[in-house]
């Protein structure tokens, strides 16, 4: 009886020492431990990057390589967008911004995933060039968006994303239309995870950086009350709004915990066609990054990269971060 209660101690100490001994050598080897509660949720992290207005030329030497100087910024969000604020036609009629049908290559190869269309360039060239510029972006693979179909859903990460945007310039100038904009909101919220809302509005010019509250003309045109079309979609229910149109920054903006990015100026055109000087030369590439995407309302952090743009319009990444500069100037970000 003895010998055996000796053995059961010696069976205990034996298995004290060894639990000690595995202990201290997942502490000397910092041999991580991890513990997930069955009750997390896992976390989606998203991330979409927009950026300044595009035009495509032809006869500047605009290749592959004109992004080259931006495209590792471009290629790091998970969905990298833009506003193509042109034609790729094939046509030869009289119209103001028409590109090579290589730039889709371009924009492709440079990491943009996705285009807006909507604006009031796209049908420069009519809908013939309209149908041109599409069927260049098809080719390549770059989804969009254009006044023939003003409404999208893509799925990336796993996460589906409803995209809608409004002009002063479509066929219906919907920039004015809130009761359009809420309604398609409502309806993008019901089938998607997250919706974007792109609109092209405000005036344009090198001292156009204010957003002013009120309704916005260029010529003639009603541009809209840019922050009246942001703020009626994220009451609505979008999580994510992006403008372009003005051609220089202009503030980044949280609104009811949602951010609102109404300009990112200009990113890449030349030929004379896209005026580079002072702010109409300082751009940059504005990142939204959602966590916990399975949820309704996502927490949002933001990022910005200055960019400044040559005579040429060739983009790069800017030391002196003017771009930022003026952009903490003009906003809350």
């Amino acid at each position: 009886m003895i010998r055996k209660m000796i053995l059961v101690i010696v069976c205990i100490v034996a298995a004290t020492v060894v639990w000690h001994f595995s202990l201290i050598s997942l502490s000397d080897h910092n041999v991580p431990i991890m513990v997930q509660s069955p009750a997390t949720a896992p976390i989606n992290t998203l991330t979409i990057g927009w950026t300044g207005d595009m035009v495509p030329t032809s006869n500047v030497g605009y290749d592959l390589s004109v992004l080259n100087n931006v495209t590792d910024t471009l290629e790091r969000p998970d969905l990298m967008i833009g506003n193509l604020e042109g034609t790729l036609s094939h046509t030869s009629q009289a119209g103001t911004f028409q590109g090579d049908a290589t730039f889709a290559d371009t924009l492709k190869a440079a990491g943009f995933d996705f285009v807006s269309l909507i604006n009031n360039h796209s049908l420069d060239y009519g809908t013939v060039g309209l149908k041109d510029t599409e069927t260049e972006l098809d080719r390549v693979g770059l989804a969009y968006i254009s006044p023939d179909k003003p409404t999208t859903s893509i799925t990336v990460k796993g996460v589906k994303i409803g995209i809608m945007a409004v002009s002063g310039t479509q066929s219906i100038a919907s920039v004015t239309d809130y009761a359009y904009i809420a309604n398609t909101v409502i309806q993008l919220k019901k089938q998607n995870d997250i919706v974007i809302v792109i609109f092209h509005g405000g005036a344009e010019g090198n001292d156009k950086t204010k957003v002013t509250g009120g309704e916005e003309y260029q010529g003639s045109e009603d541009r809209g009350n840019v922050q009246a079309v942001a703020h009626t979609a994220i009451n609505a229910g979008a999580d994510l709004v992006l403008g372009d149109g003005p051609h220089v920054l202009r503030k980044v903006e949280t609104y009811h915990g949602k951010t609102i990015a109404y300009s990112l100026g200009n990113f890449v055109g030349g030929d004379s066609k896209l005026t580079t000087t002072n702010n109409l030369g300082l751009g940059g590439v504005f990142t939204a990054t959602f966590e916990n995407t399975d949820t309704q309302n996502s927490p949002q952090t933001t990022g910005f990269t200055s960019l400044v743009l040559s005579k040429d319009g060739t983009p790069s990444i800017d030391p002196t971060d003017k771009a930022k500069q003026l952009l903490d100037s003009l906003s809350n970000f």
